[in-house]
Parts: C-alpha cells; structure tokens; sequence
C-alpha cells in the first residue's frame, strides 16, 4: 500500500492540529492563572486605566480579569459611590471610607484578590488590600475609544 500525496497531507494538518492544541493546553490560555498567582510590580496597559503599577505592592490583572472585576461590582445593588479622592502613592485609604467585600463570582474566578475589597468611585473602582487599605490595582468605569 502505498502512501499518496492527499494521505500525507492529510496527516501533517492532523499531526498540526494536535501540536497547536498541546501548546495552547500547556501555555497561559486566557486566564493566565501561572502568571498571576503571584503578585507583580509591572503592569501593561493597553485599557488607558489609570496605571498604578509602579505603587509597590500592585497587583498585576489581565484585562479579562479587570473585566470580572468590573462586571462583578457593576452588577451588585446600591453600592455607593465613596467620595473621596483616590490615595497617591504609598498613601492608605481613609479609616472613614468603608472598604466592601468582592463578589464571591469574582474571588472564585480570581484567586489572587480574595483577600481585597473594593471602593466605588464615580469613575472607577478601586481594588484595595484590605490589611493595610492600600490601592493596588484601578479598574476604569468606562472604556476610552481608539
């Protein structure tokens, strides 16, 4: 039986096809939990957030999940607004401004921030680690057009 040109083509699209789907099995996927299990110092943004990634003790987060972060406090009912102004650098939050617990559809997708807690603010959140209330990460209410 002899091997013909459309067989070893076939096999090579299927031999493709399975090295594809290993490597995309094994690399970080969309969640990029094995990256960010740890926190992280750098932060890329490519959302126009307000970049608070040079603070010590940022969290890095992947846009998808700033993006369960934002749905998850969205989506709670009567959450205020704070009206404070958000901290500068190495500055904890007020003992005045009430520190709210994370969804729990949050903390479970994103292991990394069930320690935290939120702030609102008018046209953010605020992602807040809730031993010292230090800001470690801002999610933008809105999006910035390209």
């Amino acid at each position: 039986m002899g091997f013909t040109f459309g067989q070893g083509a076939i096999t090579l699209a299927f031999i493709g096809a399975g090295a594809l789907l290993v490597a995309h099995r094994i690399g970080p996927g969309l969640d990029m939990t094995a990256e960010t299990a740890r926190p992280a110092l750098a932060e890329e943004e490519t959302t126009g957030s307000v970049d608070r990634s040079v603070l010590p003790g940022s969290i890095r987060l992947s846009d998808e999940q700033r993006g369960w972060i934002f749905l998850g406090v969205m989506n709670l009912p009567d959450v205020p607004e704070a009206a404070v102004l958000a901290p500068g650098p190495a500055e904890p939050l007020p003992a005045s401004v009430e520190l709210l617990d994370l969804p729990a559809m949050v903390t479970q997708r994103i292991p990394l921030v069930q320690d935290h807690k939120f702030v609102k603010l008018d046209d953010r959140i605020l992602l807040v680690r809730a031993s010292d209330r230090a800001v470690v990460s801002e999610i933008p209410r809105y999006r910035l057009l390209p």
